[in-house]
């Protein structure tokens, strides 16, 4: 099944993201390659979703946590917008907590990783339940995961990465970036990873990343060659970012004006 290569593939992207620059405006050449069944989600013309409160991959930090539902309130309002209803969260979380009952916990926090084959069951568990119980057309995932990225070289030195532009974040006594701050160093960003399954075989719709913005800013306080990067104070705070990683993350399921990648 699809839903299986897309579990897997998801494990193994890169945990950087490099940042690089391009000569056409309004062009980032760091937009994730979509997967997109344009054939399949046309013909059952889905209406009805639930967005699953559970996560694909590992769980967000405690850290992320008031990031994750102002992300997940605005995915909510997003679909809303564009035509969807949302069936209420309890819907998919009685059926996930029947499946893990019969199958065992997914994720392991002692070693950081998916039991593939048990999510496999899980999913499997909750798409009959579902197709049982009620009449949604699809299930959505929309997750957010932390990886490296990196401010590039450049004049700017913004970061790129799942088709966003970022610029530095300083925290501490004003004054500027020390002209020797190296900014080769990695920092830590969040994106949001959205996954759709049809509810009748649990066929993989649509799968893509959209950037959303830095977790770590330069630290002012340190100068010279310690300088380095420090947790910014609010977390996934600015809604203008978050609503335009969302809407990249999820076109061409639901269309973006002025999306930054050349389409397929």
């Amino acid at each position: 099944m699809r839903i299986i290569l897309f579990v897997a593939s998801i494990l193994i992207v890169s945990s950087t993201i490099v940042s690089c620059t391009s000569a056409f405006d309004g062009y980032n050449p760091t937009v994730f390659p979509f997967q997109y069944n344009k054939e399949r989600v046309t013909k059952i013309s889905i209406k009805k979703v639930v967005l699953a409160p559970v996560s694909i991959g590992a769980p967000v930090g405690s850290h992320l946590k008031s990031g994750e539902r102002r992300t997940k309130g605005l995915v909510k309002k997003y679909l809303k917008k564009n035509g969807y209803k949302i069936l209420p969260n309890y819907v998919f979380e009685n059926a996930w907590a029947q499946a893990i009952r019969n199958y065992g916990n997914v994720y392991d926090p002692t070693t950081g990783r998916i039991n593939v084959n048990t999510w496999r069951s899980a999913m499997l568990s909750v798409g009959e339940k579902l197709r049982k119980e009620t009449d949604v057309d699809a299930i959505i995932f929309a997750d957010i995961i932390e990886h490296d990225i990196a401010h590039n070289m450049g004049t700017q030195h913004s970061a790129r990465w799942y088709g966003v532009t970022r610029k530095p974040s300083m925290q501490g006594v004003s004054g500027g970036v020390p002209v020797d701050f190296n900014w080769n160093q990695t920092l830590r960003g969040a994106s949001l990873q959205v996954a759709i399954f049809d509810i009748e075989n649990l066929e993989q719709l649509f799968a893509s990343f959209g950037g959303l913005d830095t977790l770590q800013e330069i630290n002012l306080r340190n100068t010279g060659a310690g300088a380095g990067y420090i947790r910014r104070k609010k977390l996934l705070g600015n809604n203008d970012k978050i609503e335009e990683g969302i809407q990249i993350a999820f076109h061409p399921f639901i269309e973006m004006k002025n999306y930054p990648g050349i389409e397929k």
